[in-house]
């Protein structure tokens, strides 16, 4: 009796812990051009990647679009450091492009579906709303849960309602990355320029604002957000008879986050 018991307790916990497979399909175009109209960032595929992982155990992941062109090419390089799984779609033929890179990754999607039938968990990141049926298809017939993923501002309502969960990109951090290289680049240009700088943070947010001419509220908000993760350090100094509290950046720990590497170029984004 008390074996049967620890057998069945042993089968609860280690049912309960098993994550669900998951195939990721996405559409990197609608990702990559969407993010970039409409923010001025680019995906931030490590947490991306790190999210669904920690999750799902993620059999495949499969990135789609037309990496002819040259915006989307020099992304492959990132896009490789999570998978090899990249469906170049450029067909060169007269379809539009985009329904093109669309009616590949749906046939991907149905494919996996007819035969591979341990996943359970389908993730597919597109923003438009013709996926609504392949989304139905996977519910109703397959019996599977899908996740799908979507740009803010480009991303389908039926497609977001016929999803068992929806979920949108940037988040309210991805979003303040461009004010975050600002404020590395003012300090990284402030390290050159002088062998003991003394950057404070009202000074260094008025000088990023006026070199930027960037949002005052998003700058300080994002200046933040950098000291309270660690990236850059505030520390108390003695100039004259003031006691003041400065700051400076860990460039190291910048560069292995992939947030900011010293003397690359930032441009001014609209806020």
């Amino acid at each position: 009796m008390k074996g049967g018991v620890i057998i069945s307790i042993f089968s609860i916990f280690s049912g309960s812990s098993k994550k669900k497979k998951a195939a990721v399909f996405i559409d990197y175009e609608h990702w990559y051009i969407s993010l970039d109209k409409s923010y001025h960032i680019k995906p931030n595929i490590k947490d991306f990647s790190e999210e669904i992982n920690k999750e799902y155990d993620v059999t495949e992941m499969i990135f789609f679009g037309d990496f002819s062109n040259p915006s989307l090419n020099s992304e492959m390089h990132k896009i490789r450091a999570f998978t090899n799984k990249i469906v170049e779609t450029n067909n060169g033929g007269g379809f539009y492009k985009k329904d093109f890179t669309d009616f590949i990754m749906l046939d991907h999607i149905y494919r996996t579906a007819y035969t591979e039938k341990d996943i359970d968990t389908y993730i597919i990141f597109t923003g438009d709303g013709h996926f609504s049926s392949v989304v139905l298809f996977l519910k109703q017939t397959c019996k599977k849960h899908v996740v799908v993923y979507g740009v803010k501002n480009a991303f389908s309502g039926q497609l977001k309602q016929t999803a068992d969960e929806s979920r949108e990109i940037p988040t309210e951090t991805d979003k303040l990355l461009p004010y975050e290289r600002m404020i590395l680049s003012n300090l990284y240009t402030l390290s050159r320029e002088y062998e003991n700088p003394r950057a404070s943070f009202s000074k260094t947010v008025t000088t990023v604002c006026e070199k930027f001419d960037a949002d005052e509220l998003n700058v300080r908000r994002a200046l933040e957000t950098l000291i309270n993760e660690g990236y850059v350090i505030q520390y108390d100094a003695q100039i004259g008879a003031k006691n003041v509290r400065l700051i400076k950046p860990d460039f190291d720990k910048t560069e292995k986050a992939g947030i900011y590497k010293k003397g690359s170029t930032v441009n001014k984004t609209e806020n």
